[in-house]
């Protein structure tokens, strides 16, 4: 599927598309497609806002506190604490918090909510919102943590000829689930003309 934006880039006429998987397009009837939410121009350098717009399962995700922490030492940057649920191993959990991590055996017992026992023997009961997408775990409410899909960009002058653009690790690795994914990237003046973005989904 292709989603056509004009833009003025300087003086030529900037479209972007955005591709997707067979699959994803398979899957267009029941959920919307991904779109390119917003471009931002500053001299030669371009960021695409790309939102994913796809389903998930909140029982298969890894989650990070919105909340960040000091690091040790201190001038590290700040660190959050992480969840995971069966991840590595069924039924157990792993709770990475500053610079150690709390495992304990965990269930659902609903479908927003779980009971986490860690091997200390302390109970926490987590609530996952569907309308906020948070999980309210100990005090502290996550965010879902996504694994970035495959993402390239090309250029062209006359929608015939394509050029890669080299990202050099300008997508992040991991996303927040509702949140646009940012691609940073420099568009030199004799690239004007059009841009593709392809999103590589399962």
């Amino acid at each position: 599927m292709r989603t056509a934006l004009p833009l003025l880039f300087i003086k030529a006429i900037v479209t972007l598309f955005l591709i997707t998987s067979p699959k994803a397009l398979a899957q267009e009837t029941v959920q919307k497609s991904p779109e390119i939410e917003s471009v931002t121009i500053s001299g030669q350098a371009v960021e695409l806002a790309i939102s994913l717009n796809r389903t998930f399962d909140w029982k298969k995700l890894k989650f990070v506190s919105i909340r960040t922490f000091q690091n040790d030492p201190p001038w590290f940057p700040p660190t959050q604490h992480q969840l995971t649920f069966g991840h590595n191993d069924p039924g157990m959990f792993e709770w990475f918090q500053w610079d150690f991590i709390e495992l304990g055996k965990f269930e659902f017992i609903g479908d927003y909510s779980l009971r986490a026992t860690t091997f200390g023997g302390r109970e926490i009961i987590g609530i996952f919102n569907p309308a906020t997408n948070l999980l309210s775990f100990d005090g502290l409410d996550y965010v879902p943590s996504m694994q970035t899909p495959g993402i390239s960009v090309k250029v062209s002058r006359d929608m015939i000829n394509w050029q890669n653009i080299d990202l050099s690790d300008q997508a992040p690795r991991q996303f927040n689930l509702g949140e646009p994914i940012k691609v940073r990237f420099s568009l030199e003046e004799s690239r004007q003309g059009f841009i593709m973005a392809e999103i590589k989904e399962g």
